[in-house]
């Protein structure tokens, strides 16, 4: 493991054991897909809702927001990469102006996950894919919302509690390790069994 970021495989487990099963749970389209597929369990298919229709990423944080603003009731968690964040970052004022409560996790593997892990399997470079982890927790902040960067195991409880007692939506910045491929990618790209 890298210092100071977490196995987004476990951290996912981590975040499946806190998030009750009747959150809507929605999940962009990045290279964390699969990973949070395979770990958030045990809910009804109506409560998942997984945004790659157009197979590029920025589509989660704006169908979530729709979500949340549908259910009224901030049971609402996007798993999203940093990547895809970015895209529509901005709207993390719009969610505080309008008082739309949520939770976002963002995993942060400090790039453009679903690219470094292609050009590292065939040895291409992939300095062009990252981009490094800036303070997205932060940014959350300065727009209104409630910000925690994540960089080790067993933080989720106590953070779910803050979030719940708060009126506000939070943004958790996990940082995840970068080589630590999806179980999907190991198979396509590095020719696992």
């Amino acid at each position: 493991m890298q210092a100071n970021t977490v196995d987004p495989r476990k951290m996912l487990i981590e975040l499946d054991a806190i998030i009750p099963k009747d959150w809507d749970i929605v999940v962009g389209g990045g290279h964390y897909f699969s990973i949070a597929m395979t770990h958030m369990k045990g809910r009804p298919a109506d409560k998942y809702h997984v945004i790659n229709d157009f197979g590029a990423i920025g589509s989660g944080l704006p169908a979530a927001v729709g979500v949340a603003v549908a259910r009224g009731d901030g049971k609402v968690l996007l798993i999203e990469g940093d990547g895809s964040l970015m895209m529509h970052i901005q709207e993390l004022e719009t969610i505080r102006r309008h008082g739309i409560q949520m939770l976002i996790a963002i995993m942060n593997d400090g790039g453009y996950g679903a690219e470094f892990h292609k050009f590292r399997a065939n040895n291409i470079d992939a300095s062009g894919a990252i981009h490094g982890r800036g303070d997205i927790a932060a940014a959350a902040t300065g727009l209104g919302l409630r910000g925690a960067t994540v960089n080790q195991m067993g933080r989720m409880e106590g953070l779910f509690r803050e979030h719940r007692a708060a009126n506000i939506a939070s943004l958790w910045d996990i940082h995840t390790d970068d080589l630590i491929p999806s179980r999907s990618y190991r198979r396509v790209h590095y020719g696992e069994a």
